[in-house]
């Protein structure tokens, strides 16, 4: 009796441990995922470990280390997750491979199908063609790579993304489920970075944050740097949203994660064994969610990352006074220090007889002179850029006053920003809908129809019968959107 009790008192204890430990395992979604890495049995060339492009920035020592678990870490991880998880290196992969999966999720950079061009007029290298229309996940670096030249607004701003979250869409679908998650929210101080922006003047000195990741790069243990892509004119489309803020030396409105179209970038670098666990809850529920996406393309393709929008020239208008002008010669005094402490630190290794890396050596070239502190004159030239005048050195409230009456008639192109003379002729913004109808009378009436045509043109692409442009318009007014970041243009929403 005594042996009995003994078994089933095993047996119980058996079940509660399996109870336990199947409670701790998430029920797994009915998905498909293809991930894409470096197999740690597929040799790496010197060239992609000793470039920033190729590792994320990561110490070529610590990629070395990192390489040996990180493509199994994830595999193992999202099989914990997924139903169905397939892992390949990044010199199998074939584009079409991503028509089986639900999902594809790049961890690293692909070869391009198409090489970049330098001359005459520099093209960048093609990875992913503009129909790719697959739900697909980038992790930090690979998205402004594989995305740059098919026109994405998840683009290089920085590579300095750290391990903390900020600025979060509590209320995202990622941050709800099917995974649970319980956002643990710690207040610490403010990314010194945000200050030296003017979005930053009303930032307070702590704010609360989420911690992504175990280890970061700012440890300075070698770790992989996470990637922001730019917040300004990120959300002036219908197919874009921004998800998440981080720890970098960016502007508070900077993406660390955020949507295009069937795109999602993940900034944070970590692989799955430097992830919390919050964090691993909250990446599954961002592969489940990007799902939905799939033959969802973007609508407004950034295909100029460096792009100037309006929120630009509010930016210009705030600097233009003697507050700003010493405020910013103290912060080039800082950066020059900082820069003299790291070049010494750099010359004493490479005096000690270490090898420095490429990335270090180029530090080291850069860096070795101090940059000029600017005369107000300077100053003054470099905010205004274009815009400049030298009657504006002694007025510069002439120079606001100019900025504020033409804004709404800014138009943006290879020769940079400037005031549309066109539109400031009709009188209306061109991000105002009344322009496009203003134009269409002008064609119906046949007066100034060249200027009409070439408005049109400028700020739609498109060509057409006077005739024609009504019935479009009439077709398409509650759809259209007017985007900057994607190239001062009117568009349909056809998420509608």
């Amino acid at each position: 009796m005594k042996k009995l009790h003994n078994v089933m008192l095993l047996l119980v204890l058996l079940f509660s441990i399996h109870a336990v430990l199947y409670a701790q395992q998430p029920k797994k979604e009915n998905l498909s995922v293809l991930f894409v890495g470096f197999d740690p049995a597929v040799p790496v060339s010197e060239e992609i470990i000793n470039s920033p492009a190729g590792t994320g920035g990561m110490s070529p020592e610590r990629f070395r280390e990192d390489m040996k678990t990180r493509y199994n870490a994830f595999e193992s991880y999202l099989k914990e997750y997924f139903t169905t998880v397939k892992a390949v290196d990044v010199k199998s992969y074939k584009m079409e491979m991503s028509k089986n999966y639900d999902v594809t999720i790049f961890d690293q950079s692909i070869d391009p199908w198409e090489k970049a061009q330098y001359s005459p007029k520099y093209k960048p290298a093609k990875y992913l063609t503009e129909d790719f229309d697959f739900a697909t996940v980038f992790i930090g670096h690979t998205a402004p790579l594989l995305g740059g030249s098919i026109g994405l607004k998840l683009d290089w701003l920085c590579l300095c993304l750290d391990a903390d979250a900020h600025h979060l869409k509590s209320e995202h679908p990622i941050f709800k489920g099917p995974f649970p998650v319980k956002l643990t929210m710690v207040v610490k101080p403010t990314p010194d970075g945000i200050f030296h922006y003017e979005s930053g003047k009303d930032i307070p000195k702590e704010i609360p944050m989420w911690r992504v990741q175990t280890e970061g790069y700012l440890e300075g243990k070698g770790y992989r740097l996470g990637l922001v892509s730019r917040g300004d004119g990120f959300t002036d489309s219908p197919d874009a949203e921004y998800i998440s803020g981080g720890v970098s030396s960016k502007d508070v409105g900077a993406v660390a994660i955020g949507r295009h179209g069937n795109f999602l970038l993940w900034g944070f670098s970590a692989s799955p064994d430097y992830m919390t666990d919050e964090a691993k809850q909250v990446f599954a529920n961002a592969v489940v969610y990007i799902k939905d996406f799939k033959g969802k393309k973007p609508i407004a393709r950034k295909y100029d990352d460096r792009i100037i929008i309006r929120t630009e020239i509010d930016d210009m208008i705030a600097k233009l006074n003697q507050e700003s002008f010493e405020k910013f010669k103290g912060y080039m005094a800082e950066v020059n220090i900082s820069m003299k402490e790291g070049v010494k630190k750099l010359s004493d290794k490479k005096q000690s007889g270490a090898k420095l890396t490429e990335m270090e050596e180029s530090i080291l070239e850069a860096q070795s002179q101090p940059i000029p502190i600017p005369t107000w004159e300077q100053y003054l030239q470099q905010t205004a850029q274009s815009f400049y005048k030298p009657e504006y050195l002694k007025n510069v409230d002439k120079l606001k006053k100019y900025l504020l009456e033409n804004k709404k008639f800014m138009y943006y192109d290879e020769k940079g920003i400037y005031v549309d003379e066109d539109v400031k002729k009709l009188g209306i913004g061109n991000n105002d809908i009344k322009l496009l109808q203003k134009c269409i009378t002008l064609l119906k009436s046949g007066k100034e129809t060249e200027l009409a045509n070439a408005v049109l043109l400028r700020y739609t692409g498109m060509k057409k019968t006077a005739q024609e442009w009504e019935k479009w318009l009439t077709d398409n007014s509650s759809k259209l959107f007017f985007t900057e970041a994607g190239g001062y243009k009117w568009l349909i929403d056809t998420t509608k």
